[in-house]
């Protein structure tokens, strides 16, 4: 029985780590509908490449640097380090897309923790500096609040999230590149191969030193904004 009490979180985070938890995350493919548009990409071969070359990496060197940060910072009520956590993602976020997304699905699933604990204080207090206008709400700092609500540990939030990242891209693929849902998952299972080696990676890896440099990525997002056709809002 205690073991079962300790692994409580587990049923809660399945919940919300559930394409069917509306975020709004189905309408977004996080930059990766033009990307695969300009590199002609039509198999499973180019998404396990762009997992390997592109999303892991991300994952790795900024995203879980910025995730384990805010999981301490809202762990230990430090909220001044939250907000400056917030503006630094909104800065290197800088094609609007991208950006806007974020913030998107991060005020989706706000107001969905807000409805289903809203007695958290941590969640009050956040909930309160958005209203201020003190945070954007950004995807990856309301995840972590999220987590620090189901006392999930650092580990599993990160494979938690990295899996979400992933599985975005797995989502729109179905769409982009007309590939099988057998072959869509045949890459997942190849990120997922990956994920805890980035995991492991990115425990070198500190906020101050965080970063990932991807200009053609970004000029590509940024370009979808004015695409002739597109299936997704990023």
């Amino acid at each position: 029985m205690k073991a079962l009490e300790n692994n409580a979180w587990v049923a809660p985070l399945l919940q919300v780590s559930d394409p069917l938890f509306p975020t709004g995350g189905y309408a977004h493919s996080l930059g990766f509908e033009q990307w695969a548009y300009e590199k002609a990409y039509d198999s499973k071969e180019d998404l396990k490449q762009f997992f390997l070359n592109h999303a892991g990496p991300a994952l790795m060197r900024q995203e879980f640097p910025y995730l384990r940060e805010a999981l301490i910072a809202f762990t230990e009520e430090d909220f001044e380090t939250i907000i400056q956590l917030d503006e630094a993602i909104n800065a290197w976020k800088w094609a609007s897309e991208i950006r806007e997304a974020s913030i998107a699905q991060g005020r989706g699933r706000l107001r969905l923790l807000k409805q289903m604990w809203g007695e958290d204080k941590s969640l009050n207090k956040y909930a309160e500096l958005f209203d201020q206008g003190k945070v954007m709400g950004h995807h990856l700092i309301v995840s972590a609040l999220q987590y620090k609500i189901l006392s999930v540990p650092n580990s599993a939030a990160l494979f938690a999230y990295g899996y979400q990242t992933l599985a975005t891209y797995i989502s729109a693929s179905i769409k982009l590149l007309r590939i099988s849902p057998e072959s869509a998952q045949d890459a997942m299972h190849f990120g997922l191969d990956h994920l805890s080696q980035w995991v492991e990676d990115s425990n070198a890896v500190s906020v101050s030193s965080a970063g990932w440099f991807a200009p053609l990525y970004d000029i590509y997002s940024a370009r979808h904004k004015t695409a002739f056709s597109r299936l997704f809002i990023s």
